[in-house]
């Protein structure tokens, strides 16, 4: 082989090796974080509904319990994190917090609640029906079935073990849901059902203190767009 032979190979086999203009790194991952009260969000609507006050509304108490036996009557909870994905420009008055953009990668995603009393096990299933602030156990047919109609069959995560102190944050993942809804599945959050009848209490988004509040974190990174 020449000199002129093994440079030109030389130099090609480098132009080979670096990235071309075309070339981009991979999207880096992003963290947004939704909590009633906290950078502007409002978006988190929370309720327990309860076999025992069929027709009451019980939207705005601090606390929530998931209990299968409360008093006589079943209790569950219903949550949902309104305006969480991008989806054209926001609603007036809408929440400045960053949102997940449609078509994005979702790496991970936590829902965090602070609870006081650990219970029995709490099996979180995401919600195939709406509810808003208003619901009841009767409005909602007396009370909600993770039939695969009401609920997914599927739980998206679960409570286990005690509690640490008078309160721990308990961790749930949702990681497959949240992927759903930025795919353009409805958003119409969880319900929490207790498995005995030994309730599972935690603070809602009525609390007073905000660091108690329900938090969902999400972490993704967006999809290239196509060419």
């Amino acid at each position: 082989m020449n000199r002129q032979l093994a440079l030109t190979l030389s130099i090609l086999g480098l132009a080979l090796a670096l990235p071309t203009a075309t070339q981009s790194a991979p999207p880096a991952a992003k963290t947004v974080t939704f909590r009633q009260g906290v950078e502007g969000y409002k978006g988190t609507v929370d309720t327990e509904i309860w076999a025992l006050a069929t027709t009451t509304i019980l939207d705005g108490n601090p606390n929530a319990s998931s209990d299968a036996n409360n008093d006589g009557g079943e209790s569950q909870v219903l949550m949902r994190f309104d305006d969480i994905i991008a989806s054209g420009e926001p609603k007036a008055g809408a929440a400045k917090t960053p949102r997940v953009p449609k078509r994005a990668t979702v790496h991970s995603a936590r829902l965090l609640v602070s609870a006081f009393d650990q219970g029995d096990t709490v099996n979180l299933h995401r919600l195939l029906v709406p509810f808003d602030r208003g619901s009841t156990w009767n409005s909602m047919v007396s009370g909600l079935s993770a039939d695969g109609l009401e609920a997914s069959r599927h739980k998206d995560s679960f409570t286990f073990g005690k509690i640490a102190a008078n309160s721990s944050e308990i961790v749930f993942d949702v990681t497959d849901t949240v992927q759903a809804w930025v795919n353009g599945t409805p958003n119409h959050g969880w319900v929490f059902i207790n498995t005995g009848g030994n309730g599972w209490d935690f603070y809602a988004s009525e609390f007073d203190n905000p660091a108690q509040r329900p938090t969902l974190v999400i972490e993704y990174s967006e999809r290239p767009s196509k060419r």
